[in-house]
């Protein structure tokens, strides 16, 4: 069936809505999702493909018309000129150059190839899915506003099968196949760059060097895919894929060259298109746990890409996508014609952004992610590892009925702030046995209680190149709790946009309270709700490259979360005297549980730190890193896990290098641009190491929690001594 306008009109009375849940408006907006892979839903690929175009014109180019295009056109012939006098080259070699850049970049269209891909991901998707499930109503709705401009389709990263979800996705609602950036390790891997090409891939280094040639052309071939060509273009706002599962600091490099044809006024607007895709189950997820520990990841070759075929043998779940109101950059900007008409006249050497249309950029690309995050499905299992984590920290263990309670309870929390949540109220218990089934690799039911799954022999026994590792080599012990509470958290992360601020309102509440206590008179409500904003602003400060949650909002946020934690009798605050108290119930341990992990890495950063600083003046980052999780390691082997506001997700790596830049930019450590190498900053009044450290470690001990990892390394130690 390939009509929007059926499939959108079906989509609610659909039998295969991804939840059963009655009521409400959320209930409604999960019956939005159609399982496309479903029997009778399936779309034929062999069928005629008459897509509806992003951007439409009065003639089309294919691929090889738009590289001449690039090649012939005024400003490729002045960049030339350019370079020419700059490097004393002749314009027939800089012409080669150009030529055989633009071949290396350039994508192709091939129907039949993306035909039989199509199919492959059709019969893989059956067998490994539940599910893959495209929220119709807002598809269509992306797909009314196109023809107008060109179109930008940005995903959330995850998983390399957002490359291949988003094509099968057009081509199933009978949208113009957009042209997606990749990387050049997928251009090497034999016969997969050519296939990756053929169904519309064009291919990018992942640094351009001191190579400005390069650099230029490729700005003009992208200049040109967008304000020339008519399939829209797909990249991913972050860069790479979060390994961690949450969203990174967006890169606005791409975002940058995308919407020069807007500044520059050749194109009237361009339309952004924000893409939410959520796993039940990641296929990566194994190999990011390794990674975050220091194990490099395999080099992309094709060999890997069919030994990783074995995955067809396994369940991963459902699958959602999303798509956010499309966003226009003109509207976003607040611009009228005549200041891009200006901009507009300038000479084609000069077209690149100016400081402050890069501020713009950069205000946009936090709402790109801002919009992923809050249409990111969230599923049972990633409640479920929530409710677990909060159970484990607190040294209880939980059963089946436990669970059901509490991920009801967890499923209004989320739907309050309003995310969107897949479980199945009706079966709740049939939900959460499935989803442990699914994530057996992590969990399973034993005697009846919920708990970690051993690792295999094979895994503890592993041998790894020393050389290749990225940091510190850690014993298999560590291993064995570090990577099922790596995994476990990897899934608490997707809750953090929704969590991680009603945790700082916590924290800040624990922390007023203990204030008011020394206190005869407290003050006023007024006075409590300034000091509770003011250590929330602190805390985001604090965790600003962590989560990215910035978006205008916080102010109306603020009262959300206050209310929720209010409605949760979390807390409790007098409205005449401005006392307030904090109750420790399910939601309080939940919401701070989600939290802990990052404030146990951050203060155990700092203290590492401090141990280094008699010894060495400067280092490098993989010196730190390796010192952090030679560190954390002595820790963690403590007997009985006994040491204090430490966790094994102080050994990722990524969290800890997104922790490293986080002090960099914030002034407490200073990294030389020549060298990279860093040194603590000299204290003053506003900034000093020790003061945060201080901070850090009166944050880890408000919480409710301080052994994390005593239940895991019982396991482990079990499971290790019968082997």
């Amino acid at each position: 069936m390939s009509s929007v306008s059926q499939e959108t009109a079906t989509a609610a009375s659909n039998g295969e809505s991804s939840t059963s849940t009655s009521g409400g408006a959320e209930a409604d907006y999960m019956r939005q999702f159609r399982n496309i892979i479903a029997p009778g839903n399936e779309t034929s690929m062999t069928r005629e493909f008459k897509p509806q175009v992003a951007y439409e014109f009065e003639k089309y180019s294919n691929p090889q018309q738009l590289k001449q295009f690039v090649l012939r056109s005024d400003k490729m012939r002045a960049l030339l000129e350019h370079y020419a006098r700059e490097t004393k080259q002749p314009m027939r070699q800089l012409e080669q150059q150009a030529k055989d850049i633009v071949d290396e970049i350039g994508l192709d269209r091939n129907m039949a190839i993306i035909r039989w891909c199509g199919i492959a991901i059709t019969a893989i998707g059956k067998r490994i899915c539940d599910g893959i499930y495209v929220n119709s109503t807002s598809m269509a709705n992306v797909r009314k506003e196109m023809g107008h401009c060109p179109v930008l389709y940005l995903p959330s990263h995850r998983s390399y099968m957002d490359f291949i979800l988003m094509s099968y996705i057009c081509y199933y609602y009978d949208i113009e196949i957009p042209g997606i950036a990749a990387g050049m390790d997928f251009h090497s891997m034999f016969g997969m760059g050519t296939m990756l090409r053929k169904t519309g891939a064009f291919f990018m280094r992942r640094t351009f060097s001191n190579d400005e040639l390069y650099w230029d052309i490729f700005r003009e071939y992208m200049y040109a895919l967008v304000a020339n060509y008519h399939i829209g273009v797909e990249f991913f706002i972050e860069g790479t894929r979060s390994r961690n599962f949450k969203a990174l600091v967006p890169k606005v490099g791409l975002l940058s060259m995308a919407l020069l044809p807007y500044f520059t006024g050749e194109v009237p607007d361009v339309m952004i298109v924000p893409v939410s895709v959520a796993y039940e189950r990641v296929l990566e997820e194994q190999l990011f746990v390794y990674e975050l520990l220091g194990v490099p990841k395999p080099k992309e070759s094709t060999k890997g890409f069919f030994k990783a075929l074995k995955i067809i043998d396994e369940r991963f779940g459902k699958m959602f996508l999303d798509f956010g109101a499309p966003i226009s950059a003109k509207e976003f900007f607040g611009h009228h014609s005549g200041e891009r008409m200006q901009r507009a006249g300038l000479g084609g050497s000069l077209q690149k952004l100016n400081r402050q249309e890069i501020e713009l950029v950069k205000q946009l690309a936090n709402e790109i992610i801002y919009q992923q995050q809050r249409r990111i499905v969230i599923s049972t299992f990633n409640m479920l590892c929530l409710l677990y984590a909060s159970k484990l920290y607190g040294q209880h263990s939980v059963n089946l009925d436990e669970l059901a309670r509490g991920i009801l309870h967890m499923k209004r929390i989320f739907e309050q702030l309003g995310a969107h949540v897949s479980t199945c109220t009706k079966n709740i218990k049939v939900d959460i046995i499935d989803a442990v089934e699914i994530h057996k690799n992590i969990l399973e039911f034993r005697i009846g209680r919920l708990q970690f799954t051993p690792l295999a022999v094979d895994q503890l026994a592993a041998k790894i190149d020393i050389k290749r590792l990225k940091a510190h080599a850690l014993c298999p012990k560590t291993m064995a709790v570090a990577v099922p509470m790596l995994a476990l958290q990897l899934y608490v992360n997707p809750c953090m946009f929704w969590l991680a601020r009603p945790a700082y309102l916590l924290l800040a509440a624990l922390k007023e309270q203990r204030r008011q206590q020394n206190l005869d008179v407290i003050g006023s409500y007024e006075e409590t709700l300034s000091a509770l904003r003011n250590h929330v602003n602190t805390m985001d400060a604090l965790f600003q490259h962590e989560f990215i949650i910035e978006s205008n909002r916080e102010a109306a946020e603020f009262k959300t979360h206050l209310q929720l934690l209010l409605d949760e009798h979390a807390l409790e605050l007098n409205m005449e005297s401005g006392r307030i108290s904090v109750h420790d119930n399910e939601c309080f341990r939940v919401i701070l549980a989600a939290l802990a992990p990052f404030l146990c890495l951050y203060y155990q950063l700092a203290v590492t730190l401090r141990q280094m600083t008699p010894n060495v003046a400067e280092f490098s980052g993989k010196e730190l890193l390796v010192r952090v999780q030679q560190y954390v390691e002595q820790l963690l082997q403590q007997p009985g896990g006994a040491a204090s506001h430490v966790h094994p997700y102080c050994l990722a790596l990524d969290n800890l290098n997104i922790a490293i830049y986080a002090l960099v930019q914030s002034g407490y450590l200073l990294k030389s641009r020549d060298t990279g190498l860093m040194r603590i900053a000299p204290a003053t009044t506003d900034k000093c190491l020790r003061q945060l450290e201080l901070q850090l470690l009166e944050y880890c001990q408000l919480m409710p929690f301080a052994q994390y990892s005593t239940a895991a390394n019982e396991q482990a130690h079990a499971h290790i001594a019968k082997l």
